[in-house]
């Protein structure tokens, strides 16, 4: 569910993460204290001359950590955290505010204590019931969270000096207004279709390619086959498949374990319940459900057979309108506390095995309530966990000798040491990489971090920090540059029969195309499709644009003839996922020139916002390109476990 809501929601979450570390900076300085976590003043990064200490990263880092599980209220489990990236984002927003720092002095910003005053008298943070809240009173709020008004307006400061860089870069941002239309009938122009699909699979098998063939193809065309610059890495893994062999667990340290932690293996009691459900109108307009009266008089009915001893799952079956349910005979399968709404909870488990409940009122309608089985709280013996818990700390210590190994790694290349000396002093082996090409990670090494830095890299150079992977760390170094060249016909021969073969499948796709609709013409393309061994399918209802079209997928051609087409209006063949399709629209919610004039400000101010930020990032971006970043990944990697 969490990973799901950040998939749909990551350019608000972008925004959100700059917001939590001008928030952090302002009102959060508070010192970090008496942590293990490596010294508070250790440099963890230097940018361009400006250091980012560690318990600078680890303030940044608990806030935003707090303020993502806020938000997810709990459901943010572990996985959805890591995914999240929640230290390499803490420290990129640290490095951009020291860019901009930077960017800010080199172009002779400044911040006076005037405008620093006329902040704290005018903003909104500083208001309360529309008036200034006073120095004594910012004084006293800082002191409950140990600030200092040092602190606090150099960090204001710094807030108002990255306002006025943005306003400084952003200043010539534009919407036109053909920006502005497009922007709008992306959001609400919808089309529903009926199309057929012919797909270039079936043609492939049978397209001919001669050896002669090919060699032409590749004669003629021979740069479009041209092999890029490829770089062989030599790497160190310290990850947890090199590393799990060489760790391992007693069977009294298991036993040791259970004792200490039975709590986390406690099961909660459960219910295990079946149900029918009447609904109710959640409103006039509500297309499901009943008035609350006739629902109630349904839900008796059912509710009447059930106790007359009618056999529950068939009467779910047949009349529950809970349609997830329903076809398993009402079965919810088994639940504890908290899953449920408070009042079908707490009449599931008021029920023993076998029991009927009266008449439920929730949310959703009524429901009829048949208990099948009750589980109650219990620790389960040492046998049935034992594996589970030799598994866990077995997967704690493999991870914890991954660290240290990385540790050592990139201590040792820090001094001077070459990448097989470090390896060997951490009694870990030099591998050699396949050629790799820039963009195009390959396992083991998965990070698209790690195959940029090997194309910044001069041959024999070591990269002294460590690449995260899914299970642990990588170390490069440069082995061998592999210059682009053309390439002899052996090397690329399956990739251009490929190339001949898929333009001959496409061309026959296209070809069976235009006979569909030459016949839908005639005859409709619900006749035309089975005359020539083809299914004629719709869009499931009406989709906007930028959606994906069923399975034709989603091109700007496509997409320009979905949204091009009058309705009940027969296409060409258009170039789709797969081969080639021909549309009808069924129904169309087209532009709509009033309500765009209505909306048109806002939209503007929309896109505007955006487009200021992007260019704001690609200026930062560019900035990094002046400025030495240098980060000490140990360091970091302390931070986070500390």
């Amino acid at each position: 569910m969490a990973l799901s809501f950040m998939r749909r929601h990551r350019r608000w979450l972008f925004v959100f993460l700059w917001l939590v570390i001008a928030a952090f900076i302002i009102l959060y300085i508070p010192a970090f204290r008496g942590s293990d976590a490596g010294s508070p003043g250790e440099v963890l990064a230097d940018v361009g001359g400006l250091p980012i200490t560690v318990g600078e990263f680890h303030r940044a880092y608990l806030r935003q950590r707090q303020a993502y599980e806020r938000i997810y209220q709990g459901r943010l489990d572990p996985a959805a955290l890591r995914s999240l990236g929640l230290e390499q984002q803490t420290l990129d927003g640290l490095v951009a505010q020291r860019l901009v720092a930077l960017e800010a002095r080199r172009l002779g910003l400044r911040v006076d204590d005037e405008t620093i005053a006329r902040r704290l008298a005018t903003s909104r943070e500083y208001q309360e019931n529309g008036r200034y809240l006073g120095g004594a009173e910012i004084r006293r709020r800082l002191e409950l969270q140990g600030v200092t008004v040092e602190e606090f307006e150099e960090a204001l400061r710094q807030k108002i000096l990255g306002e006025k860089l943005e306003a400084l870069v952003t200043d010539g941002v534009n919407v036109t207004p053909a920006e502005a239309e497009r922007e709008f009938r992306k959001r609400t122009e919808q089309v529903k279709l009926e199309y057929v699909l012919v797909d270039a699979a079936r043609f492939r098998p049978a397209a001919a390619v001669t050896d002669e063939d090919v060699k032409a193809r590749f004669q003629s065309a021979r740069e479009t086959y041209r092999i890029p610059e490829r770089r062989v890495l030599s790497y160190v893994l310290a990850d947890d498949t090199s590393l799990a062999g060489r760790v391992s667990v007693t069977d009294r340290e298991i036993e040791a374990y259970y004792q200490g932690h039975r709590d986390e293996f406690k099961q909660e009691e459960e219910a295990c319940a079946s149900h029918i459900l009447v609904k109710v109108k959640k409103g006039e307009e509500a297309k499901e459900g009943h008035a609350d009266d006739e629902a109630r008089k349904i839900a008796e009915g059912l509710l009447a057979q059930a106790k007359a001893g009618q056999d529950f799952a068939e009467l779910a079956r047949k009349h529950s309108e809970d349609q997830g349910s329903a076809a398993q005979g009402g079965s919810l399968g088994c639940f504890a506390r908290g899953r449920m709404v408070p009042e079908f909870e707490n009449a599931a488990f008021s029920l023993g095995p076998g029991e009927t409940s009266d008449l439920v009122k929730s949310p959703f309608g009524y429901h009829i309530i048949r208990v099948t089985e009750r589980k109650e709280e219990a620790v389960p013996p040492l046998s049935q966990v034992k594996e589970r818990i030799r598994q866990a700390l077995v997967a704690d210590r493999v991870r914890a000798l991954v660290d240290d190994k990385m540790r050592g790694l990139a201590d040792a290349l820090r001094r001077g040491k070459s990448l097989e000396e470090a390896a060997r002093a951490e009694s870990l082996a030099v591998q050699k990489s396949a050629p790799i090409e820039r963009g195009k990670p390959v396992p083991p090494l998965v990070s698209p971090a790690l195959v940029a830095r090997a194309f910044e890299l001069r041959k024999a150079e070591v990269a002294k920090e460590p690449f995260a992977l899914p299970t642990g760390y990588a170390f490069i170094a440069v082995d061998e540059i592999q210059p682009s060249r053309l390439p002899e016909l052996k090397e690329v021969e399956a990739r251009v029969r490929a190339d001949l073969v898929e333009e001959k499948a496409l061309a026959q796709a296209r070809e069976l195309a235009a006979q569909v609709r030459a016949r839908a013409e005639k005859d409709g393309l619900d006749k035309a499709a089975p005359a020539l061994g083809l299914v004629r399918k719709e869009t499931p209802g009406l989709v906007g644009r930028g959606q994906s079209l069923a399975e034709l997928g989603a091109t700007a051609s496509l997409e320009e003839a979905a949204y091009s087409l009058p309705e009940k209006t027969l296409s060409d063949p258009v170039r789709a996922a797969g081969g080639y399709a021909v549309l009808r629209v069924l129904e169309k919610k087209p532009f709509d020139p009033v309500a765009y004039e209505k909306e048109k400000p806002s939209i503007v101010s929309s896109l505007k916002g955006e487009k200021k930020q992007q260019l704001f990032q690609a200026f930062l971006e560019q900035a990094r390109q002046r400025y030495p970043v240098e980060r000490n990944l140990p360091a970091l990697q302390r931070a986070v476990t500390g």
